[in-house]
């Protein structure tokens, strides 16, 4: 049985453009007679959820935003993620935050799952 290792720097270029890597992340590989899996190992921060207040406007939301990023950044983070609902119809929330420097990282819907080892 082969066992997982960590990823060449060959092979680690090959998935770069589409794995969003960064300083704390670890490519692990795994050989086998069908190809070679690649897992991407990263240790981030996240806010998630964020839960606005039922009545706010886009402004209360940046705000709210604005705070929590001046946390993060006093405690040395450089960045964090967070999740927006593929299906919110709030297109304008969306335009607003790619506009004030989010990038989207996902490249298309996607369920996400919680596994307790």
């Amino acid at each position: 049985m082969n066992r997982i290792r960590v990823a060449t720097s060959e092979e680690v270029e090959k998935v770069k453009d589409f794995s969003d890597l960064d300083l704390g992340c670890v490519a692990l590989a795994l050989d086998t007679q069908r190809g070679t899996g690649i897992a991407i190992r990263r240790i981030c921060t996240e806010v998630d959820p964020m839960i606005s207040g039922q009545d706010w406007t886009t402004r209360d939301k940046v705000l709210f935003i604005r705070d929590i990023e001046t946390v993060l950044s006093a405690q040395g983070t450089s960045h964090y993620y967070f999740n927006v609902l593929a299906d919110d119809a709030n297109k304008e929330w969306r335009e607003n935050l790619v506009h004030w420097g989010a990038e989207q990282v996902s490249t298309a819907p996607v369920l996400r799952y919680k596994k307790i080892l």
